[in-house]
């Protein structure tokens, strides 16, 4: 029959369809990032959860996904992307309809590295079905998805908040782990003989390979604080400062965030757009961003010192955001630095080190807001306490420009 001929257009339809629910899901895996704590921060708070352990609930989700880049980084280039997004699809529906159920705390941050750690699956499985099916336009394709996927945020914010008051704050938080699970039984049900042989070779070979390649560290050390510093105001602050110091209502400081989220969704492809720009260079693209991660950590410093008005701190956090877009790029560069065999675990090994990164400074910032309380009876944090954390990313900001300043240029390495 045609459908057990390996090659055949059959086939390539089926990992198609297989594919495109695979975005479906990553689509609410990226959404996922940013509901916990953000999106219902205030509810959390109101149960007299103390702050540091409100962004544990965030960071956990973020180690989780960093954990996953390593321990299925190693299998995903053996065993397939089908395969891999069954795992993840199962893990995040799971961990995302359990959290919001559970009465203990530590269960609560259980169902989120499960959540976490099936998200990150999720993203290698979708990584792995597109350089098996667009193996010459990877950017581009990497791109493509990213744009789909990371309107996730956006749904996050406005539309996920007036839910949660709709609702409540449990209904919501369960909605995208039960959405999740039809893209999963689509997959289920078209996954017969698109399910490719297990290669051979050592498992953990592709993860020694990378790690031993030097300019790959500098590639992590310059997303760290692109990424790092922008989920931290995306997923934690951004919108208390808003709130606490610029005087914002809930719904206008949930809209900035939104706002944020659409123009890093959009600079996934404005990415690949100034590759062409730059000739193909792809260490001028990297310097822009981590240039612009610099100035809006400074610019945001500068305003919070300042009181200089909240329009500038709003800009501030737009140059925090376009950086952000440009993952395809930071995944490019890990790609072209490793052998094409180790294709999955070079992204694998990029996208664990930002979400490492991610993961700290959200704890740091939980730490630092600790340690500058609200007044009684208030929900608001001190100016300093925002100035300290900005401090802090302007600091990550200065060492990420450092590191890209060093990277070597990969454009004649190999094909985009």
């Amino acid at each position: 029959m045609t459908e057990d001929i390996p090659n055949s257009a059959v086939l390539r339809r089926k990992k198609l369809w297989i594919l495109l629910s695979g975005v479906v899901i990553f689509f609410l895996t990226s959404m996922a990032k940013v509901l916990v704590p953000t999106t219902i921060f205030k509810e959390l708070m109101q149960m007299n959860m103390p702050v540091d352990r409100i962004a544990l609930l965030g960071a956990a989700f973020m180690y989780a996904y960093a954990a996953s880049q390593l321990v299925m980084g190693c299998f995903s280039d053996r065993y397939g992307g089908v395969r891999i997004l069954l795992i993840g699809g199962t893990l995040f529906a799971s961990g995302t309809i359990a959290f919001p159920l559970m009465p203990d705390y530590c269960l609560m941050v259980l169902c989120r590295v499960i959540c976490g750690f099936g998200a990150g699956t999720i993203f290698l499985g979708v990584a792995k079905l597109l350089n098996d099916l667009f193996p010459g336009n990877f950017s581009f394709a990497l791109g493509t998805v990213l744009l789909f996927s990371y309107l996730g945020p956006v749904t996050g914010t406005v539309p996920m908040v007036k839910l949660v008051d709709f609702i409540g704050w449990k209904a919501a938080m369960i909605a995208p782990g039960m959405v999740s699970l039809i893209p999963l039984i689509v997959i289920a049900l078209r996954c017969r003989n698109a399910i490719a042989p297990v290669t051979g070779g050592q498992t953990l070979e592709p993860l020694f390979c990378v790690i031993k390649n030097r300019p790959q560290w500098l590639v992590c050390l310059a997303c760290a604080s692109v990424y790092g510093a922008y989920y931290a105001c995306v997923g934690m602050i951004g919108q208390k400062i808003l709130t606490d110091i610029f005087s914002f209502t809930a719904s206008g400081a949930a809209l900035c965030i939104m706002i944020l989220t659409v123009i890093v969704a959009v600079n996934n492809m404005v990415g690949n757009l100034l590759l062409k720009l730059f000739g193909g260079r792809r260490k001028a693209v990297l310097l822009l961003g981590t240039l612009f991660s610099l100035s809006g950590a400074g610019l945001g410093l500068y305003a919070l010192n300042c009181c200089s008005g909240k329009w500038i701190f709003v800009f501030a956090l737009i140059l925090l955001a376009f950086p952000a877009g440009f993952f395809a790029m930071f995944s490019l560069v890990g790609k072209e630095l490793n052998p094409p065999q180790y294709m999955a675990m070079a992204v694998a090994f990029v996208n664990f080190m930002a979400f490492v990164f991610i993961s700290l400074y959200q704890n740091i910032t939980g730490f630092v807001l600790k340690a500058f309380p609200p007044a009684a009876g208030s929900l608001a944090f001190p100016l300093r306490a925002y100035v300290a954390v900005y401090s802090f990313f302007l600091i990550g900001a200065i060492i990420s420009f450092a590191a890209a300043c060093l990277l070597p240029e990969t454009r004649d390495r190999t094909r985009n």
